[in-house]
C-alpha cells in the first residue's frame, strides 16, 4: 500500500497564564472539527509514533508523539476502529468491525501484510513478548487469539459480550470484560485456559494491568466505579468511586498513575495507584477511548466517530510542589480534509 504524506498547514495557538488565579481555571483556546471521526489509538513508545484509526474513513493517522504533528496516513480499508501494536515486531492490527476483517500492517512500510476474516472485531490487546494477539467480538461472544509470527488464528475463547481486553506481559495473563455478566474473565496466555471469572461492578468495559505491581483495574460503566484486582489472588482489593459512566482506563506503570475516561461529565479521573485515591479530575471534551504513552506521559482521548482528538499532558509525574496538567492539543480528524489546530490549557492541580 502507498504511504500518503500529509502536506498541511499548522496553526499553533498558545496561551500563557500568569498568577495563581489564572492557573486555577481551564481555558479552551482553539478547536477544529472535521467530519471523519476518530476511533482508537495505539502507541509505540520506542519510536514515539501514535496511530489513530479514522472511524468514518479508511485510514490510520500517524502522529509524531513528541511534536504531535501529523506525519502520514496509512490506508487500511473501510471501517477501521480498534487498533493494537506489537512494539517489538512493529506490526499493527486494525479491527475493521463493519467489514468483518482484521487488517495486519507493517508499520515500518505501511504495507498491508494480511487480512484475516473475523466477525465484528472490536477491541485488541497485543502481548509483545509472546507475540500473541487478542481480538474481542461481542456480537459473536468470542475472543480470537492469533499467533503474531504466522498471523494465523490458533484458537477462540468463549466470553459472553466481551468488550475490553488487556494482557499482563510479565505474567502472561489475559483479562476480558463481560458487560452483560458483570465479570472479568482471566485466561492463561500460555495455554488459553480459563483461570477464573471475577465478579465486578455493573457493565464493566475498560480493563488495564500494571505489569510492575500485578494490579488490574476495571471500569464499571453503570456503577461509576473502578474495581482494583490483585493479579496474584484474583480478588478485588478496592473499589474507587470515579465519574459518571467511566468507559476506558489506562495507566503509566512508571508513575503508577491511572486515568479513567468519564464520558458523561467530560473528564478524566486521575488515581494514585499506590494509595487508590483520586488525586485529580481533568476536563476533556467527549472522552471515551484512551491510550497513554508512558515515556511522554501524554494521554490520547477520543470518542467513537467524534471529530476531536484531545491530547492531555499530565505533569503529575514530575516531582514538584506545584503540579499542573496541560491539555496540549485537539486535532481535527480526517487530516487530509483540512488544517490542524492546537490548544493549550493549564490549571493548577487540586490534590485531594
Amino acid at each position: 500500500m502507498k504511504l500518503f504524506l500529509l502536506c498541511l498547514s499548522l496553526t499553533l495557538v498558545v496561551t500563557v497564564f500568569f498568577g495563581d488565579d489564572a492557573l486555577s481555571s481551564s481555558v479552551l483556546v482553539e478547536t477544529i472539527k472535521q467530519e471523519n471521526g476518530w476511533g482508537v489509538t495505539a502507541i509505540d513508545p520506542e519510536t514515539n509514533k501514535v496511530y489513530i484509526t479514522n472511524f468514518k474513513s479508511n485510514t490510520v493517522t500517524v502522529l509524531d508523539g513528541i511534536t504531535d504533528k501529523l506525519v502520514s496516513e496509512i490506508v487500511v480499508g473501510d471501517f477501521p476502529y480498534g487498533i493494537g501494536i506489537n512494539t517489538v515486531t512493529k506490526i499493527l492490527y486494525v479491527a475493521r468491525e463493519g467489514a468483518d476483517v482484521l487488517t495486519i500492517v507493517d508499520s515500518a512500510t505501511s504495507e498491508i501484510i494480511k487480512e484475516v476474516k473475523i466477525s465484528k472485531p472490536y477491541d485488541i490487546a497485543v502481548n509483545s513478548k509472546s507475540n500473541m494477539v487478542y481480538v474481542t467480538s461481542d456480537r459473536d461472544h468470542l475472543v480470537t487469539v492469533l499467533d503474531g509470527a504466522t498471523n494465523e488464528i490458533i484458537t477462540t475463547l468463549d466470553v459472553l459480550d466481551p468488550c475490553g481486553v488487556a494482557v499482563n506481559e510479565n505474567t502472561n495473563m489475559v483479562y476480558v470484560t463481560s458487560e452483560s455478566e458483570n465479570k472479568v474473565h482471566v485466561f492463561d496466555g500460555e495455554n488459553n485456559n480459563l483461570v477464573v471469572s471475577i465478579d465486578v461492578g455493573s457493565s464493566p468495559r475498560g480493563v488495564v494491568t500494571n505489569p510492575n505491581t500485578n494490579i488490574v483495574y476495571v471500569t464499571n460503566q453503570m456503577s461509576g466505579t473502578v474495581d482494583v484486582i490483585d493479579g496474584i489472588k484474583n480478588q478485588i482489593v478496592d473499589t474507587i468511586l470515579v465519574g459518571e459512566t467511566p468507559r476506558r482506563i489506562v495507566l503509566n506503570p512508571d508513575t503508577n498513575l491511572v486515568y479513567v475516561s468519564n464520558h458523561i461529565p467530560n473528564s478524566l479521573t486521575v488515581i494514585d495507584g499506590e494509595t487508590n485515591q483520586v488525586v485529580d479530575s481533568i476536563p476533556v471534551e467527549q472522552p471515551y477511548e484512551l491510550m497513554i504513552n508512558p515515556k511522554t506521559n501524554k494521554i490520547y482521548a477520543t470518542y467513537s466517530g467524534y471529530s476531536m482528538l484531545s491530547i492531555v499532558n499530565d505533569d503529575m509525574k514530575q516531582e514538584s510542589s506545584e503540579k499542573y496538567e496541560t491539555i496540549i492539543g485537539v486535532l481535527g480528524a480526517g487530516a487530509l480534509a483540512g488544517g490542524i489546530a492546537f490548544f493549550i490549557i493549564r490549571k493548577k492541580k487540586q490534590l485531594v
